[in-house]
């Protein structure tokens, strides 16, 4: 499976690839394998490396994964390669709306809005489970929600519009 990440205001394309207790992740051409094995939290991992032993923690954060390795924590955002492609496609942002898209294939654990309300910059809208992480989704910009375009326990798409605001009135 591919994914996009950022890392530190990187971009890379990363497959990554699991089966029984392997895990095989490629990035830029260099391919790193590990034995890994789930913690019972489940957000930590114990992987081994070239026979050095790690312990992870990957924790689900507002539109990204908090990364723990070593005491210190990175935020990666991780989403679908088709994502990135819809984003170099789409003219240029104007005020005039938002709509929300589904970061990756999943099922919508939970939607926060409904047709009417008025959302916040920054305010969570939507949650959508993907490999058993759940990533809650903030809205840019703002607005008030038009449409809600999926429903809770729905499978949706990556790319798949989940929610469409307008821009709200400027105070007069």
């Amino acid at each position: 499976m591919k994914f996009w990440v950022t890392l530190e205001g990187h971009d890379a394309e990363v497959e990554f690839q699991t089966e029984g207790g392997q895990l095989w992740l490629e990035v830029e051409g260099r391919r790193i394998e590990a034995d890994f094995q789930r913690l019972p939290d489940g957000e930590v991992y114990s992987l081994l490396v070239n026979g050095r032993s790690h312990e992870v923690r990957v924790s689900p954060a507002p539109g990204r994964l908090d990364v723990t390795l070593r005491s210190r924590t990175l935020p990666v955002e991780v989403r679908h390669p088709l994502e990135k492609m819809l984003l170099q496609a789409r003219p240029a942002e104007t005020t005039s709306g938002e709509t929300l898209l589904a970061p990756m294939p999943g099922v919508v654990v939970a939607i926060r809005v409904k047709p009417g309300d008025v959302v916040e910059p920054g305010q969570a809208v939507a949650v959508v489970e993907a490999m058993k992480m759940q990533n809650e989704l903030v809205a840019k910009h703002g607005g008030v929600v038009t449409e809600v375009l999926a429903a809770e326990r729905a499978n949706v798409a990556a790319g798949q519009a989940l929610i469409r605001m307008r821009a709200t009135e400027p105070p007069a």
